[in-house]
């Protein structure tokens, strides 16, 4: 099974930090609910710019991104703070 990696990055505005937040959080639950795997982090020199990650493996179930609470998940932050810069990552087999 390859490991999938879907990494988004946003600019927030800070005096909506707590909306993005509980935004995140559930789409994190709703991940972890669906057996992936998420995190968000800041930039270190620009607090207002957010990277997430979302992690999950090929098991037949398809994408974690396209899993009905995921997926809602996903569009309520995008309509909230705009679709972020997104790219799909897989996992280099080991040789």
């Amino acid at each position: 099974m390859t490991r999938r990696l879907l990494s988004t990055r946003r600019i927030i505005p800070l005096d909506r930090l707590d909306e993005y937040v509980d935004g995140w959080n559930a789409l994190r639950a709703a991940a972890e609910a669906a057996g992936g795997r998420a995190w968000m982090f800041r930039g270190a020199a620009h607090q207002d710019h957010f990277i997430e990650f979302l992690e999950w493996r090929d098991a037949g179930e398809g994408p974690l991104p396209e899993r009905d609470a995921v997926r809602e998940a996903i569009v309520n932050l995008d309509s909230a703070f705009g679709a972020g810069q997104t790219d799909e990552w897989e996992e280099l087999p080991e040789s």
